[in-house]
């Protein structure tokens, strides 16, 4: 029986395979052998150094992967795939070591506990201790009294200080530099400056066209030879009566020198087109509908209504 039902099943597989294609029996005869694709072996994009693998168990994870720029579950992953054991946490700190913060320098006490100077000094910060063992060194009046008289160099080197922290503690006191080049202004030098050009008071002292003018500034004296030409008062009435470019041909100065100025006094540039509204054009505003004042006047209709909203005028309203 079994092998009547085996024949049957042989003869209509054999007469469903006759009824499709050669390219279709060649599809549902493949073995899964023939289908089965080969993958591509995993190359490893962003291999890891020797110098990685030697923080691994040496250092936190965490901190592995922000030195080496990896995520953590990568960091993590490698250590367990190489069977290196975690690193120890942090000790805690001993009473005896928290005594020493502030009556060491933090540098000090990192080097001597192992650790980092950021733990040391983040430590210190939180428990409010002040760091009364810092490396800076409070200024003497005796050394103040040497700023000003020897070159900061040299005083470097005497105080056994840095040029940086010489030329700070001088500003902060406001004693000027040494420089045995200066000359001090006189009295009868002072008078020169203003009655004279800086190049000839420059000429006559011996000295620098930037000195006397910088003396010249901090005296508040205006220069004599100046180029620059005051403005009259006849000068800024014309100021937009006429266009820019004729009144500075006219007054002989730059185009850019009156438009500055007429915008520093808040004048309108000179506009030919531009007609002014007198007391008789003012009467009509609200009397009379808008349309029509600007047909009368022989101007526009938004013009017309500007005006009238500046003078705080109402729309004209007809009487029924």
């Amino acid at each position: 029986m079994r092998r009547i039902k085996e024949k049957h099943l042989a003869q209509a597989a054999a007469r469903y395979l006759a009824a499709k294609t050669e390219r279709e029996r060649e599809r549902l005869l493949r073995t899964r052998n023939s289908t089965r694709r080969l993958r591509k072996a995993r190359v490893r994009i962003n291999p890891w150094e020797p110098w990685e693998l030697e923080l691994l168990g040496k250092i936190s994870d965490r901190e592995v992967a922000r030195r080496t720029g990896r995520t953590l579950r990568s960091a993590r992953y490698r250590r367990i795939s190489l069977h290196i054991p975690a690193a120890p946490p942090v000790p805690s700190w001993k009473p005896e070591d928290l005594a020493l913060l502030g009556k060491v320098p933090d540098k000090e006490i990192a080097r001597k506990l192992r650790r980092s100077y950021k733990a040391v000094h983040f430590m210190r910060k939180r428990l409010g201790i002040p760091n009364t063992a810092a490396l800076v060194r409070p200024w003497t009046k005796a050394e103040d009294k040497l700023l000003g008289k020897i070159p900061g160099r040299e005083l470097a080197s005497r105080l056994k200080r840095s040029v940086v922290g010489i030329e700070i503690r001088r500003r902060r006191l406001g004693i000027d530099a040494n420089n045995p080049a200066y000359r001090m202004w006189l009295k009868k030098e002072d008078r020169l400056l203003g009655r004279f050009s800086d190049e000839l008071v420059a000429r006559r002292l011996k000295r620098t066209i930037s000195s006397v003018h910088h003396r010249r500034i901090k005296l508040r004296i205006a220069n004599p030879s100046s180029k620059v030409r005051r403005w009259t008062k006849a000068e800024d009435a014309l100021l937009g009566t006429k266009r820019d470019e004729e009144l500075a041909r006219e007054l002989k100065r730059p185009r850019m020198g009156i438009s500055l100025r007429r915008l520093k006094l808040g004048i309108q540039m000179f506009n030919p087109f531009r007609r002014y509204w007198d007391q008789g054009e003012d009467a009509l505003l609200g009397k009379y509908p808008d349309q029509e004042i600007a047909k009368r006047l022989g101007c526009t209709l938004s013009s017309v209504k500007m005006r009238r909203m500046r003078l705080g005028i109402r729309t004209y309203r007809m009487r029924g």
